[in-house]
């Protein structure tokens, strides 16, 4: 197996901000150097660079560093992503107890909506979400859930002119059929997947907001196509949208933000 490309100068930061969070005093120039065993010229320009970024800041008097603040600008991501799944996860559990399926929160990452929490269905007939698993925003009913504010021009900006792939006969491959279902994603409160990614699979999910009013999660259902009949959707739908604002409003999402946004 070919050996991962690493950037030694990155590689060398990144032990930089590990060694200083773990210190309970700020560390010299020279105190990193000694304890990655690298020279004190190269940990001096380092430590310049992280500190440019905020990563890392310097105290004024004793010249020694410890880790900035601009740190949380980073971190504060993920622990709004682990937020989520925390007040998720009371709501997964109880769809799931009540229809039977696979209910689940996914998260936007580029292209890609990635699960981030998951309650298991139950029967032997059922679909599951694996935690970390990532697909298409375009054809799952969390991916337009997580896309629901996007215009067309906006779109635009996420896949410039490509055709979309298509996975099924059921795929949307245009940026104005995606365009259209979005409007009626924003029309109706949630996003529907008529087996557009995975043959014999139905999907409903509807988005989940923070404070500021924005999207940061979907929160959805998956089902095998047979149990979840078009008889059963306004149900499932309503009971998603509910959870989902219930979700939100956890977040901070209140119709002050909706004015806001």
């Amino acid at each position: 197996m070919a050996r991962p490309a690493v950037i030694n100068s990155l590689s060398r930061g990144a032990q930089i901000l590990r060694l200083l969070a773990e210190q309970n005093s700020a560390l010299g120039a020279t105190e990193v150097a000694e304890r990655l065993r690298v020279d004190p010229s190269t940990a001096y320009r380092l430590l310049c660079t992280l500190e440019s970024h905020g990563f890392v800041t310097q105290d004024a008097d004793t010249k020694k560093y410890s880790i900035g603040y601009g740190i949380l600008a980073v971190a504060s991501s993920l622990v709004r992503k682990l937020s989520v799944v925390e007040v998720s996860q009371p709501y997964m559990r109880a769809l799931s107890t009540r229809t039977g399926e696979n209910s689940h929160v996914a998260v936007r990452d580029r292209l890609y909506a990635v699960s981030v929490g998951s309650e298991s269905a139950t029967g032997i007939l059922r679909v599951e979400t694996t935690i970390g698993s990532a697909e298409p925003l375009h054809c799952t009913a969390v991916g337009k859930a997580l896309l629901a504010e996007h215009t067309h021009a906006m779109l635009l900006e996420v896949y410039g002119g490509e055709t979309l792939k298509r996975y099924t006969p059921h795929t949307i491959t245009t940026l104005d059929e995606l365009d259209a279902e979005l409007s009626r994603v924003r029309r109706v409160g949630y996003a529907f997947d008529d087996e557009e990614l995975h043959p014999g699979v139905r999907c409903i999910a509807a988005p989940v907001r923070d404070h500021t009013g924005h999207i940061v999660a979907a929160f959805g259902l998956s089902s095998p196509a047979v149990r979840l009949t078009r008889e059963r959707i306004p149900d499932i739908a309503a009971q998603i949208c509910e959870s989902a604002d219930a979700i939100s409003a956890q977040l901070g999402y209140t119709q002050a933000a909706a004015v806001l946004q």
